[in-house]
């Protein structure tokens, strides 16, 4: 079994929020350089699976999540895949991979520790400074939120359209950053927004899942002494 070794990550502490990783953002997405733009919009059905207002039905699809969820995130810069994220969120602790450049990093969260494992298979602790609040949260208070206009969809998918200030996604800026948000009827969650980088264009796609039935998510085994 691999052990769990003390010590920090070269570079420093490694710094990870959840919050990044649910609302469809990632650590490997340059920060950005000017402005954000929406993302284009996708067709809102004339009735709604979650019923009531815009962000009455925002509200009810994301607590539906919190007996549990998985995620997966795609980040693409200048249309090139630059990130991608798969993981579990289940009774407040998490799970999940990051993969760019070839290369793969396992998180596991457990607020208030947290730790990473490399592709060596060797676990190490990670800051979880910012792993201790609901990852949900941001996505829950957006500064603005509307049906997304189009036609009626017949699959009984429901589409939003709402804003967040940049900080509540974890990207950089001031300028507010548009999300479409498609809610279909077995509760999975889509989003999608762009963003200007100095790079080209940023696009993050998230897609959210429930899953109430899952394995607890336990700590790395065995955990190192406590430091003197």
């Amino acid at each position: 079994m691999t052990a769990l070794r003390r010590r920090r990550p070269k570079g420093g502490a490694v710094f990870l929020s959840l919050a990044v990783i649910v609302a469809g953002c990632g650590p490997s997405l340059p920060p950005a350089a000017s402005t954000s733009r929406p993302a284009d919009s996708v067709p809102s059905p004339e009735s709604s699976n979650v019923g009531g207002t815009p962000e009455g039905r925002l509200t009810t699809a994301l607590m539906a999540l919190k007996g549990g969820y998985t995620f997966e995130t795609v980040l693409a810069v200048g249309g090139i895949e630059a990130a991608s994220v798969a993981g579990r969120w289940y009774q407040g602790a998490s799970e999940l991979s990051i993969t760019s450049s070839g290369a793969t990093v396992t998180y596991r969260i457990i607020p208030p520790s947290a730790w990473l494992q490399d592709e060596s298979g060797a676990w190490v602790e990670a800051d979880a400074a910012s792993a201790t609040a609901d990852p949900l949260s941001p996505l829950l208070a957006p500064s603005g939120i509307e049906i997304a206009a189009g036609p009626g969809g017949s699959d009984g998918t429901d589409a939003i359209v709402a804003t967040y200030p940049a900080a509540a996604l974890g990207l950089q800026g001031t300028d507010p950053v548009t999300v479409t948000i498609s809610i279909a009827a077995d509760g999975t969650i889509s989003t999608r927004y762009e963003t200007t980088l100095a790079t080209g264009v940023g696009v993050s796609e998230t897609v959210l899942k429930p899953a109430p039935a899952q394995d607890p998510i336990s700590a790395p085994s065995p955990l190192p002494a406590p430091t003197p």
